[in-house]
C-alpha cells in the first residue's frame, strides 16, 4: 500500500522509511516537517489522503502534544473518527525513545557498552537528553561534536545532531531489534501491518 507521511520533524523521515519498508508498504508524499503546530492546523484536511486506497502515517512525539497519554493527544489534534487507514502514532515520549530501543546498534554506533543504554526507553522522560548523555560517554570525536552541545551553545543538542542521528537510523537502527524494547513502537508496527487496501 502507498502510505503518505505527515511528520513532525526531519529525523522522523528516515525512521518512517524503515517502518514502511519493514511493513511492506510504499512511501507516498511527505507533509509537515514543520513541528507539531503544522500537524494540529492541517490534520483535518490531511485525513482525506487516507481515502482511495492509500494510507497515512502521522508520526510525532507524545511530549509535544502536552498531554499525558495518546488518547488525550488525539483529542488535542482533533482526530475524531478518522478513516480506517489514517494512523496517528506517538513516540513515547520522543522519537529518540525508539532509537534508544535498539540498544545493541546504538552501543556500537556510540562506541559504548550496551549496559549504559536504558532497557525500557519508553519510560525515559527526556529521551533526547538521554541520547546526549550517552553520546557524552563516547570516545568518538564525530559523535561528541555531532550530538553533544557546547556549553556556550545553549541548546539541548549540537548543530550536527540531525545529520548524526540520521546516519545512525539509516546505517545501524533495526526495527525488529528496537521493537523488543519499545511497546509504543510495537503498537505502531502492528497498526501499520494492519493497513489494507479498501
Amino acid at each position: 500500500m502507498i502510505v503518505h507521511l505527515i511528520l513532525e520533524g526531519h529525523l522522523e523521515e528516515p525512521v518512517a522509511d524503515k517502518l514502511l519498508l519493514y511493513c511492506g508498504h510504499q512511501k507516498g508524499n511527505i507533509y509537515g516537517r514543520q513541528g507539531c503546530g503544522y500537524i494540529s492546523k492541517k490534520i483535518f484536511s490531511l485525513q482525506a489522503l487516507a481515502r482511495y486506497g492509500c494510507g497515512v502515517l502521522v508520526l510525532t512525539d507524545l511530549r509535544d502534544s502536552r498531554t499525558p497519554c495518546p488518547s488525550e493527544a488525539l483529542k488535542r489534534y482533533k482526530i475524531v473518527s478518522p478513516p480506517a487507514n489514517f494512523l496517528c502514532r506517538f513516540a513515547v515520549f520522543e522519537l529518540e525513545s525508539w532509537l534508544l530501543a535498539d540498544r545493541e546498534a546504538l552501543a556500537k554506533f556510540l562506541g559504548i557498552a550496551v549496559k549504559h543504554i536504558p532497557s525500557s526507553p519508553d519510560g525515559e522522560i527526556f529521551p533526547k537528553r538521554t541520547m546526549v548523555s550517552l553520546a557524552n560517554r563516547s570516545k568518538k570525536k564525530s559523535i561528541q561534536t555531532g550530538v553533544v552541545p557546547e556549553p556556550s551553545h545553549g541548546g539541548v543538542v549540537a548543530p550536527g545532531y540531525l545529520a548524526t542521528m540520521t546516519e545512525f537510523v539509516i546505517d545501524y537502527w533495526d526495527v525488529a531489534s528496537a521493537m523488543r524494547n519499545s511497546p509504543s513502537l510495537n503498537r505502531c508496527i502492528e497498526r501499520l501491518q494492519g493497513l489494507r487496501v479498501e
